[in-house]
């Protein structure tokens, strides 16, 4: 198994999610360091300048599901996938720390806005 931090449409409550439906659901998450959430349609996280520690959501995931995911953001050439400290409250209301891998994207389309609190829709 493998650990997925998620920050935009593979959350519950959007569009992707479903790829995830069958995947373990850890805990809300929030990254250890600080990095800038762009959102131009969809939200893209780069790692300069570093503005907000990003707010999501970290799955346990099996090989199969991590290989849709990559289809699903081009990795690695659109988006691409590293590993990263996250913090994220367990489902006995424990905060742990964890390894876990995000989807980088540095081509940050034309008009893109930051997203200042790193959230990403409505959960």
């Amino acid at each position: 198994m493998e650990k997925v931090f998620v920050y935009g449409t593979l959350k519950r409550g959007h569009g992707n999610h479903i790829l995830l439906q069958d995947s373990d659901f850890l805990g809300p998450a929030l990254t250890n360091e600080k990095y800038t959430m762009y959102r131009s349609g969809i939200p893209f996280v780069s790692k300069l300048p570093d503005t907000t520690r990003v707010i999501g959501e970290l799955y346990n995931v099996n090989k199969l599901t991590l290989n849709h995911l990559d289809m699903l953001e081009g990795h690695p050439t659109w988006y691409k996938r590293e590993q990263i400290g996250i913090d994220y409250i367990s489902n006995k209301g424990e905060i742990k720390n964890a390894k876990a891998w995000l989807y980088f994207n540095e081509q940050i389309p034309a008009g893109a806005t930051i997203v200042e609190t790193g959230t990403y829709g409505k959960r």
